[in-house]
Parts: structure tokens; sequence; C-alpha cells
């Protein structure tokens, strides 16, 4: 039996991943449907059936009310979601759990492993940081590690390079995902990693860039071409007549947002029924440099965020080895320009950004001990309790 833990999850606002470590080298699971890499964090309520990640996601676009993603901004918090299907509440600590409880079906291996590493965010405060824990409790995890995922970054990047070009160097991690956006100031001293500094908003990210295109992009065309009184507020509010066409046009940005990344321009094929019953039909064309504006102000926050973290520790440009880009939207080719342009620092692209914070929890949890014994799963008998309480 292994003395270490060995599997880490990266459990992400849009998509998760699981991996584990073997004999030095590390291996990121696939679903056995679909054999993709990342599960969708979406978890739909269907009758007696729980869907979790693609399925989940697909249910969206049919029943919004049970079903729910994004659930990782509210960790932490008293809110809880309700679910039309189930007349009841989910708390984000419950579609967590479920979330991980998915990715154990990832492993092959048919091992079913207790103990687990799951990143967090630097900016996770001690309750969104427990609340994290009691997910991975739930999900039947006894033993529960977090790693900031800045350093699981780091420990990706470190790993795939060779010698000792790290020591005593200092960098910035810049993680931008699907649905939150964070920056870090990581330092490396006598071997030893550090989140110095951060930065970060948990309501930035991918989704949001596909909710701009929907929004400046797709509405305005459609409105053009039809009779619609108030279409934003029809598509976003849960109680409106096109609410469920807004996850659809969602998914349909996304699409468009990825192909942008390769290509000059695309097309988003919409179909809407206006206020006087007609249906719509359109394929709307949207450039990249349409989408570049639209999230130029957003990219600018993020490049804000990082000067802010420079002026606070008194750096200069020069002072940094380099950004490391990590999290899907950094495949932005305008997010990794305009960052190299608007603050002098060279751009790091060299590990992949979707599963390089799953990697480096794997690389982690496999230098982490296990902890795991038969006194831990009971009741210890009543004793007297020395209690020192402090607040970190």
């Amino acid at each position: 039996m292994s003395k270490t833990i060995n599997f880490g999850i990266d459990l992400g606002t849009t998509n998760s991943l699981i991996a584990k470590f073997n004999k030095g080298s590390v291996e990121v699971y696939k679903n056995p449907v679909g054999f993709k890499e990342t599960l969708p964090s979406v978890v739909a309520f269907r009758n007696d059936r729980i869907l979790v990640g693609e399925k989940g996601r697909v249910y969206l676009e049919k029943d919004p009310k049970s079903t729910v993603g994004q659930f990782k901004r509210k960790m932490g918090t008293t809110e809880s979601y309700k679910i039309k299907s189930l007349d009841q509440s989910k708390t984000p600590i419950d579609l967590s759990a479920f979330v991980l409880k998915e990715l154990k079906t990832f492993i092959h291996t048919g091992e079913t492993p207790e103990a687990v590493v799951i990143t967090i965010p630097a900016s996770f405060d001690m309750v969104q940081s427990n609340a994290t824990k009691e997910a991975g409790h739930q999900a039947g995890f006894k033993q529960v590690v977090l790693l900031q995922e800045p350093i699981a970054a780091s420990l990706a990047y470190a790993n795939k390079t060779t010698g000792n070009e790290l020591n005593n160097s200092q960098w910035i991690v810049y993680d931008l995902g699907g649905g939150t956006f964070d920056v870090a100031l990581v330092r490396i001293a006598e071997g030893e990693l550090k989140v110095i500094d951060h930065e970060g908003d948990n309501f930035l990210g991918g989704a949001d860039f596909d909710a701009l295109i929907v929004e400046r992009i797709v509405v305005p065309a459609i409105e053009k071409k039809g009779q619609f009184s108030d279409i934003l507020n029809q598509l976003k509010s849960g109680s409106g007549r096109l609410n469920s066409k807004w996850y659809a046009l969602l998914a349909s940005a996304e699409e468009a947002k990825k192909e942008l990344s390769t290509k000059s321009a695309t097309e988003i094929d919409v179909e809407v029924e206006d206020d006087a019953g007609e249906v719509i039909s359109a394929l709307i064309s949207v450039t990249r440099s349409d989408f570049e504006a639209v999230i130029k102000e957003a990219v600018d926050t993020t490049a804000e965020m990082l000067r802010t973290i420079l002026t606070r520790n008194s750096l200069q440009p020069s002072d940094l080895k380099f950004v490391l880009m990590v999290g899907g939207s950094t495949y932005i080719p305008m997010v990794r320009n305009r960052i190299k342009e608007l603050l002098g620092i060279p751009v790091n692209t060299d590990i992949d950004p979707t599963n390089a914070i799953v990697i480096g929890a794997a690389y982690y949890a496999g230098n982490k001990p296990l902890e795991l014994s038969e006194a831990s799963a009971t009741v210890a008998p009543a004793s007297p309790l020395k209690l020192k309480v402090s607040y970190n």
C-alpha cells in the first residue's frame, strides 16, 4: 500500500479534473464517457437522477431551475440553490461533493482513494477552505489536504523544467479560468515555494466573456431582426420567457470564443421567437476584433490587479522571471498579448493551461504522507479537553 496520498483534484468553477502521481510521473484521468480530461462542474436534478458533468450541462438548457453551475463562486457562504425538481435547496458544499464523487469514476484502475489533495484559489479564506474540505469529506475522502492553485501551477512547471533555473527567483501566476481570476506572486527560496501576495475576482472568467458576446454582439443583432421589448431581461431573468434560450446562447458563444483563438471570424446560429410570435433565424458573424473589443476592459482589469501586486511589493517588471499563464481563458491570444504589452513581463505558456493545476496537485500529493488509521474513522471516547482558540 502506498504511503503517500498520490491523488490530486482541481475543483474548478467551470471544469474539474483528477490526476494521480505514480513513480515520478502524473496521469490525468479521462472521463470513460467521451474520454475528456475535464468534467464540467455542473449538477442537474432530473426526477430521481443526478446528472453531473456534460449531461448536467446539456440539461441546463432544458431545465435551468433544476440545474446549477459555477457554485464554487459561492463556496463558504450561507447561500444555497433552490432546486425546482426537488423542491429543496442544495449548498455549494453539497454540489461540490457530487462533482468530487463523479471524478472518482474517472479512475480506471479500480482504486477508490480515501485521501486527496484538492486545490483552492490563493484568495480563499478559512471559511471557504473549510467548506472545500467538507465537500471532500462528503464525497467520501477521509483525508483532504488543500493546496493553493498558484503553488500547484508552479509545481507543474517546475517538474517539467530541468536544472535549478527557478531557485531563488520569483514570478507571477496568472490564472484566468472559466469562472474566476487569480493572480499571485510566487517566490522560491532555499527550495521552498511560497505565495507572497495575491489578488483576484471570483466573478471574472471565461463564462463572463461568453455572456459579453451574447449581451453586446448577439442580442443587438437579434433586436434588429424582430420585435422585442426587453430581450436581455427576458433571456437572463429566471422567470423570463426566453430564459432557457439564454443558456443555449451562452454555449454557442463559448464555442465561438474557442474558435476565435485560432480563426479571425466565426458565426453563431440563432433561432428565437420575438414578442409577436415570429421565429427569428439569424447567422450572426463574430470577428476576433469584435470579441477583443468586448473583453478588453475585463482583461485590462486583470492587468491592473497584477500591477497592484508589483506596487505593493515594491517590484519592477524586471524583478520577475515571467508571468506563468494557466486557466483555459489564457488560450485567448489577446489575453497573452495584452498582459505582455501592458506590463512588459515575458509571458510563459510552456505548460498546458487547462490541466497544469491538477498536475501540480498530483505531484504534491505524491510527496504528502497518507495519514489514515482505523482510529481516525471512529469516535474517540469522551475525555477532558484543553482548547486553544486562534484566528488565522
